[in-house]
């Protein structure tokens, strides 16, 4: 019997890598114009529109706790769909794709990282697999504190 692979879009946020399914990704993009959304939460960087479509940014490191980096104009933006709506996420930096297997895929246990569906054991690192559609659901219900 075959074994499954699936195919993931690798990048990295801070010093930690991850993964989202290549068929979620519509496409990678260098920083672009933005237009400001008031009344988001400061990891919502404003919204953009790619091919008619309207989406909210979101810097997922900013998103994940960690330090505020200075954005480039070669800073990558990666658009993908969900069932929630397409949405941009701001990355550190995009690898390849990555071929992973069934064997390699950890389930993730618990509910310390909402988004992350698991884990893949790759040779050099390990990659967290992540729902972009469950972090375009938390984006479209998360609106800042009224002053």
């Amino acid at each position: 019997m075959p074994q499954a692979n699936w195919r993931y879009l690798q990048f990295r946020v801070g010093q930690q890598w991850y993964g989202i399914d290549v068929n979620d990704v519509i496409e990678v993009l260098p920083f672009m114009w933005l237009t400001e959304l008031p009344g988001t939460t400061a990891d919502v960087l404003g919204m953009m529109t790619l091919r008619d479509m309207v989406m909210p940014v979101l810097d997922l490191r900013l998103h994940f706790g960690q330090p505020n980096a200075l954005l480039q104009l070669d800073s990558p933006i990666i658009a993908v769909r969900s069932a929630h709506g397409p949405l941009a996420l701001v990355v550190d930096d995009v690898d390849d794709l990555e071929h992973v297997s069934e064997e390699q895929i950890a389930a993730q246990n618990g509910d310390d990282s909402p988004y992350v569906t698991g884990f893949a054991r790759l040779p050099n690192h390990l990659l967290l697999l992540l729902d972009v559609s469950l972090l375009r659901a938390k984006t479209s219900s998360e609106r800042a504190p009224a002053q």
